[in-house]
């Protein structure tokens, strides 16, 4: 299994909607071979701290705060926010920003703002 070190879910232990995920995120991994970073933000402030890094893109892509679940592509600067469908997360990974001339709610962060690797 390939550790995507790119890739970082933000989640919050009892969140109804990380919870919905859970399950999604698995099947995800299984099916591309792959571990996803997950961090948990309301428990462990260190964690709160990696998510404030991203925050622009993150609030950006939960509608003007950062939310959880967040999932940040680190290399692309893009985020989404919410419960996702799997190709869309398939997206994410790959850095994809639009499929077919649709393009994805993915958000990107200039690269000024870029910040410091984890």
């Amino acid at each position: 299994m390939k550790k995507l070190d790119h890739i970082i879910e933000f989640y919050g232990e009892t969140c109804p909607h990380c919870l919905t995920m859970r399950p999604i995120i698995e099947k995800l991994e299984k099916d591309l071979d792959v571990e996803i970073s997950k961090l948990e933000v309301w428990e462990h402030p260190d964690n709160q701290a990696v998510m404030n890094g991203y925050e622009d893109i993150v609030g950006q892509a939960c509608g003007g705060f950062a939310g959880v679940p967040s999932f940040v592509n680190t290399q692309t600067k893009q985020a989404l926010c919410g419960a996702q469908d799997p190709e869309v997360l398939k997206q994410l990974i790959n850095g994809d920003d639009c499929k077919d001339n649709v393009c994805m709610p993915h958000t990107k962060m200039p690269d000024a703002k870029q910040p410091d690797k984890i």
